[in-house]
């Protein structure tokens, strides 16, 4: 029985080691392969990692978290963590990718998990990104809730159609003279708005492909798929807004993430891939609130009572430092207790001092990214969105929180060289200077004056030779042709794509417009951008951006606050009586909590006790607080004691998301 249990699990160890080793990173995965994935590295790797059954979406699909570190199973956590999810829309195929990469990295190289929880969320989304792998393609960031987007009596009555079977959702454009979109004159394939400015008349209205099901002379307005879970949390959440839904965290997804960031206050630090970006750029700023800190108005029912004056404007800090000497000892007078007190209202922007680390690490950023050969110019990476994680974690939760855009189309520039043939050259050369420049150069010239594409450069040079035309001449029809038309006014994104589309994707990332007869609309065209094809690579790129950039949440993680003692002494005043101190310190690159977090008032303060056995405190508290310790800085805590005996004195620091630390002193001689 024992010889057959051992061979058992032998089978069983090696069908896991497959079934991992054959999650690659060359195509896509669905939702539930990703799942699976996870729950074959937790079963492989017991001893440390193990799978959260967070939700089940209305699409009855799993919302599953893997927590992998030394702690893993112990309900008190005594080591912080990091919380990492991906692909909160689920339209970022790659970004679940980079979720299992993590979690594979992550079991591969003990010393980044020796002292930190990691909780990894690789699909939060799960029926949004099930639609990447269903045809028709096209890019909806709704779950399954049944939602009424256009407030009629029906729901998901007016979806899309693939009108022209190649299994894609793209445009219509349909002539109208109403309508506002005009060719691109230089690229007929993209489509700009008609500038009046300029005399443009725009000849095509632009919609989605489908049909109108409801009658209603719109199209498209309600199809299947409901609320996105990216836009679900509390920051700045849009009640009323396409896809928000009813309120923040009203779907099942949302709120068991909600709902466990809340039950896991050892988080530290948190970390997206998706779309937005505050890696390569800091959080934005910009947006108006109903709060400027660095000029507040004190109401005069207040001004009299904290001594302020009502006729001038104050700073955040200034109102601290104004408050403080009225509170009683050991009450903590910060960002959060003054913005409540004057009703200030909710933080908008990321405030200067958190600004600085997030300015600074987006510069190493970019140095990690050139050592990697990842530099290359790209689009920008889209905003981030209100209503999003990353702003929830920041703005809410106090944390460092950090989101990562894996990839973006290559910047599109146009290659812009010297003519090496003018009109003003060429009527200054001779017959046989002219002949001897060759057919090539001839040809680019003509092409770039502007001449009717009939007009060839072995014509040209035929009739030179004849004497047909002298170079002047050419020069001086040359000078009255009509210059070729301009891509101006196209957007940089789409000839980006188009870039990239004939470059890498033998034209399959843009839909040549092809007539279509409509059965409503009559004749129309067909064609545009296809889905995804600006934010999703080829899965032969996967394996090498994962690897390219994953890693640096590695590199952020180590930045982690650290909080710890850093000295302590004990001074002997005669007749028993010490004084002793403790210096709280944080040797970390990140603030302990952010400033964000001050503001908030939702991280714990570090934790100072002192024991002894037999000491009695004449100042200062067994348990003391320090409300924050900023990076490479320290705060002295002090105590007054009475001991009749030597003791030795244990002095600890302690906090749920950077760590802690501990000292021991010896009073009096003790053994």
């Amino acid at each position: 029985m024992r010889h057959s249990s051992r061979i058992a699990i032998l089978f069983i160890a090696a069908a896991l080691a497959s079934s991992l080793a054959a999650q690659t990173f060359d195509r896509y995965h669905k939702p539930d392969e990703l799942n699976a994935a996870f729950r074959d590295l937790a079963k492989a790797n017991a001893a440390f990692a193990r799978i959260h059954e967070l939700a089940k979406s209305p699409g009855g699909r799993d919302v599953l978290l893997i927590e992998i570190g030394p702690e893993t199973g112990k309900a008190d956590k005594t080591l912080p963590a990091v919380f990492v999810a991906a692909n909160f829309e689920g339209t970022v195929p790659l970004a679940g990718e980079a979720a299992l990469f993590l979690a594979k990295q992550l079991v591969e190289k003990p010393d980044v998990r020796k002292d930190k929880t990691w909780y990894i969320l690789s699909c939060p989304n799960p029926d949004a990104a099930a639609r990447f792998f269903s045809k028709p393609l096209r890019v909806a960031a709704g779950n399954d809730t049944r939602w009424n987007d256009d407030n009629d009596e029906a729901v998901d009555e007016d979806g899309f159609e693939d009108l022209n079977g190649d299994g894609l959702i793209t445009m219509m454009r349909v002539k109208d003279p109403e309508g506002a979109w005009i060719p691109v004159p230089g690229n007929p394939r993209l489509m700009k708005r008609a500038d009046w400015a300029k005399g443009e008349t725009g000849i095509y209205k632009l919609v989605t492909e489908g049909l109108d099901n409801d009658k209603d002379g719109v199209y498209n307005e309600d199809p299947p798929g409901g609320v996105n879970i990216g836009l679900q949390f509390p920051h700045l959440f849009k009640f009323f807004s396409p896809g928000a839904g009813l309120w923040a965290g009203s779907e099942a997804e949302s709120f068991a993430v909600i709902k466990f960031v809340h039950e896991h206050r050892e988080i530290g630090l948190s970390f997206v891939f998706g779309a937005a970006d505050f890696c390569l750029s800091p959080p934005r700023g910009g947006r108006r609130g109903d709060a400027d800190l660095d000029r507040i108005r004190v109401p005069e029912r207040m001004a009299g009572f904290i001594g302020a004056d009502p006729a001038r404007v104050y700073s955040l800090a200034e109102l601290i430092e104004l408050v403080r000497p009225m509170v009683p000892e050991g009450m903590t007078v910060d960002e959060s207790m003054i913005a409540g007190m004057l009703d200030l209202g909710a933080v908008v922007n990321p405030l200067a001092d958190d600004l600085k680390f997030y300015k600074e690490l987006s510069e190493k950023y970019k140095d990690f990214l050139k050592n990697n050969k990842l530099d290359e110019k790209r689009l920008d990476p889209p905003a981030d969105k209100d209503g999003s994680f990353e702003l929830y974690a920041y703005y809410h939760l106090g944390l460092p929180s950090f989101a990562q855009n894996l990839w973006t189309l290559p910047e599109f520039k146009e290659e812009k060289k010297d003519a090496e043939i003018t009109p003003e050259k060429l009527e200054k050369m001779t017959k046989d200077e002219f002949l001897a420049l060759g057919e090539e150069k001839i040809e680019a010239f003509l092409k770039s004056a502007g001449a009717p594409p009939s007009f060839k450069a072995k014509q040209v040079i035929e009739m030179v030779q004849s004497g047909k035309t002298t170079p002047a001449q050419m020069a001086e029809m040359m000078k009255k042709m009509p210059k070729p038309p301009s891509e101006e006014g196209a957007d940089p994104k789409e000839k980006a794509l188009l870039a990239w589309s004939d470059k890498e994707l033998s034209g399959k990332g843009f839909v040549e417009w092809t007539p279509f007869k409509h059965p409503t609309l009559g004749d129309v065209e067909i064609g545009g951008a296809a889905p995804f094809a600006d934010s999703t690579p080829p899965p032969a790129k996967i394996e090498s951006l994962l690897a390219g950039r994953v890693p640096w949440v590695f590199e952020l993680a180590a930045k982690m606050a650290r909080v710890g003692i850093g000295r302590a002494k004990a001074t002997a005043l005669g007749g028993g009586l010490y004084e002793v101190e403790a210096w709280v310190e944080n040797t970390g690159y990140l603030p302990y909590p952010t400033a964000m977090g001050r503001r908030n008032n939702r991280i714990f303060p570090v934790l100072v006790t002192l024991e002894g056995p037999g000491i009695q405190f004449l100042e200062g508290r067994a348990k003391s607080s320090v409300s924050s310790v900023g990076s490479g800085d320290s705060q002295k805590v002090r105590w007054l004691i009475r001991s009749e005996k030597p003791v030795k004195l244990e002095i600890k620091a302690s906090t749920r998301s950077a760590w802690g630390g501990r000292t021991s002193l010896d009073l009096g001689g003790v053994k």
